[in-house]
């Protein structure tokens, strides 16, 4: 998560500035993160942010006075987002842990937000229900999660089934995606899946969004074509749940 080019020399953000500029691309780039999503709605209630990257989501969610944790599986984020957290001058608790596997007392947090990040994990399912043990009764949460019915995950699939010729090595469309998806693990969900997943996690999904980043899902779009086509077949799933109470 520090967006800066794959074949940059240098792609670790140093200065206070470095990171607050990483802040600004998420938030300009993520129309749901930088306009629709209400950051204050978190003042006051114990924060975990599954998968912090850089820690800029834990950061902007800890200026809103909540008591944050923060947890990635990667020592290098572990890194980054304690040094953005000091240079923001707010206090985090961050963790190198597993989501699947995470190191917290039942009923520990009353609300868990993850951007992007648990499509990744080997197993979706027991992280989402690692989720569901460590939320309160009554705590919602916020999940972002690729959609499998995006224009990108047919137009990508497609095009290496059959320009690059991937079908003639025994791929399918569901399996063609290791060539081109980032991430070692990874995975794109329908919202009737997402669904299934977060009821057997003992989760309720409350609201459905579906997105995409700012740039034209299809190069050339109409700007009013591009809004609907983002908010049927975008790229981004973004579910918000709750835990009984």
């Amino acid at each position: 998560m520090t967006y800066a080019d794959w074949d940059a020399e240098d792609r670790l953000p140093k200065t206070p500035q470095d990171f607050l500029d990483i802040e600004k691309t998420l938030l300009s780039d993520s129309p749901f993160l930088g306009t629709k999503y209400d950051f204050s709605q978190v003042k006051g209630l114990r924060i975990l942010e599954i998968g912090c990257g850089s820690g800029v989501l834990s950061c902007r969610l800890a200026r809103e006075a909540a008591e944050v944790t923060a947890i990635d599986i990667t020592e290098t984020a572990v890194t980054l987002a304690k040094r953005n957290a000091t240079g923001q001058n707010v206090t985090i608790d961050i963790l190198n842990a597993d989501a699947e596997r995470m190191p917290f007392a039942d009923n520990s947090f009353d609300y868990v937000f993850s951007w992007g990040v648990l499509h990744h994990s080997s197993n979706m399912d027991n992280a989402l229900k690692e989720v569901s043990r460590v939320l309160t009764p009554g705590g919602h949460g916020l999940v972002m999660v690729y959609h499998r019915r995006s224009i990108a995950y047919y137009i990508h699939g497609l095009y290496w089934l059959l320009i690059k010729g991937k079908i003639f090595k025994g791929d399918t469309l569901h399996t063609v995606q290791r060539h081109y998806t980032d991430g070692y693990h990874h995975r794109y969900v329908r919202k009737s899946e997402m669904a299934e997943i977060l009821s057997n996690a003992g989760l309720s999904p409350t609201k459905f969004t579906i997105t995409q980043y700012r740039k034209k899902i299809i190069p050339g779009c109409p700007s009013r074509l591009d809004e609907k086509l983002k908010a049927r077949f975008g790229m981004c799933l973004i579910t918000e749940f709750k835990k009984s109470a």
